[in-house]
């Protein structure tokens, strides 16, 4: 038996389906603190279960008989996500899980410009202290964190960006869910860390061009300060820990943390990730 956290999410959705595809949804037990989201996933075959992340309780159960489950990464500030992702870790020991799978992220340290960054090192650092086989993918950046930057530059021209030179090895939701198909199905995968990064790596200006190529429209990068990604968060009603959440992660891209490409998706999935130009295609 599989177990999948935080089932309903893009990535979630995105990795059932695969699952689902492949004949599999049998094998695999959805969780998830709202099960009547995912009502329609039992007619593909899935078992769908209640569990959060804050009640240890429902974990140990929605874990109980699993072979492997699979740790989507929490939402909320590092203390938030360190104490849920503890909960998760030790309720998947007491069901006896075999393997625990992670989804961290690239340069998971404290170091990093992104704040986030630290809850993704505790967690690596307690599933390999925990007596788990383990497995740890680290996303890099997906393409869909910035489709409303592109949608908009499409309409008026511009890409704004903090550190328009700075390259990004983008990933897709596909290229994570199929890397993730082999983590949670296949074997080999003890306590290994893979880099769930692109084999290219793009700067704003190399995707303003691209965008330029595709739709006809001239595109350009626009260099701004993290402080003006966050204020415009703000403006639209964020939360104070999420816009400044996320513009520490926008400052990281600029500064080139997320840059180093790798070949772990065609070695998981057995294809090559998501070219820039593939993706951006829908925009035109």
């Amino acid at each position: 038996m599989i177990v999948i956290t935080a089932a309903s999410g893009k990535l979630g959705a995105a990795l059932a389906d695969k699952l689902a595809a492949r004949g599999l949804a049998t094998q695999v037990r959805l969780a998830v603190r709202s099960p009547e989201k995912l009502a329609a996933r039992t007619e593909q075959g899935f078992e769908v279960v209640a569990a959060d992340y804050e009640d240890a309780g429902s974990l140990k159960a929605a874990f109980a008989g699993a072979d492997v489950a699979l740790l989507i990464s929490g939402v909320g500030p590092n203390e938030v996500r360190i104490r849920q992702h503890h909960n998760a870790i030790e309720a998947a020991r007491a069901a006896g899980v075999t393997r625990l799978v992670y989804t961290s992220a690239t340069n998971p340290v404290a170091a990093s410009r992104f704040d986030w960054a630290a809850a993704h090192e505790a967690t690596e650092a307690e599933l390999r202290a925990s007596g788990l086989a383990w497995t740890i993918l680290r996303d890099n950046s997906y393409f869909a964190n910035n489709d409303p930057l592109f949608a908009d530059a499409v309409k008026n021209g511009v890409l704004p960006f903090p550190g328009i030179e700075a390259k990004v090895a983008y990933v897709s939701h596909d290229d994570v869910a199929d890397a993730l198909v082999a983590a949670v199905t296949g074997t080999g995968y003890d306590n290994k860390i893979y880099e769930i990064a692109g084999s290219a790596a793009y700067s704003a200006v190399d995707l303003a061009a691209l965008l330029t190529e595709l739709t006809g429209r001239r595109v350009d990068a626009l260099d701004v300060p993290v402080k003006a990604f966050e204020d415009q968060f703000l403006a639209m009603g964020l939360p104070d820990w999420v816009a400044s959440g996320v513009a520490s992660f926008y400052a990281a891209l600029g500064a080139g943390e997320y840059a180093q490409v790798s070949g772990d998706v065609e070695r998981l999935a057995g294809r090559p990730s998501t070219p820039a130009r593939a993706y951006l295609k829908a925009f035109a």
